[in-house]
């Protein structure tokens, strides 16, 4: 396999973006939710159908950003964006990439699975023999954790494609933002 070619941060959140935007399609996202009706979301159950369905995107994009097709294309753009792990805006994008996919659980359920941990950590804290001041700062601390969470996923969801691609916002930008933002132009339900 030939090196992965050597993308500036510019051309990586570009790239992003036409995933984004080819991985939003109303054909592609019908695709998906039949498949995820078979065989479930991929980040639960990932199976070769998953691997087909993401390529037919994929294999239009990569491409033009000099991948290889297929699997060994998608391997070289993982490479490439691994270089970037460390700019928030390529790790916010990719997580939302991968939330649009299936490849990552929505932020609703992450939230009540923190939750629901947070839960059980005071059940078992009864009795512990915490004082209940440790306890008191404990939940504290689980509160601003699930805050951080809300307003992390917000600001992915309302930052990254916009400043990149300002016609075309996340879909689920405006079933998330208050009705100020849906002012701006952008129609309450989608796109």
């Amino acid at each position: 396999m030939p090196p992965p070619p050597d993308l500036t941060l510019e051309e990586v959140l570009e790239l992003q973006a036409d995933l984004f935007d080819g991985f939003s399609d109303e054909s592609f996202q019908k695709a998906l939710k039949e498949l995820e009706a078979i065989h479930g979301k991929a980040y639960k159950k990932y199976t070769d159908e998953h691997t087909r369905l993401f390529l037919t995107v994929q294999n239009k994009i990569l491409p033009k950003y000099g991948f290889e097709l297929g699997q060994a294309g998608v391997l070289q753009m993982l490479a490439i964006g691994a270089r970037y792990n460390s700019n928030e805006e390529v790790r916010g994008n990719r997580a939302l990439l991968n939330e649009l996919i299936g490849m990552a659980p929505p932020l609703s359920e992450e939230q009540e699975e923190m939750e629901q941990k947070a839960a059980m950590e005071e059940i078992r804290g009864i009795g512990d023999g915490r004082s209940e001041e440790e306890a008191a700062r404990q939940r504290e601390s689980r509160r601003i954790d699930r805050q951080l969470l809300v307003t992390e996923n917000l600001r992915w969801t309302a930052g990254p494609f916009s400043m990149t691609r300002p016609e075309a916002p996340p879909r689920h930008v405006s079933a998330i933002l208050d009705d100020d933002l849906n002012e701006g132009g952008y129609k309450k339900g989608g796109v």
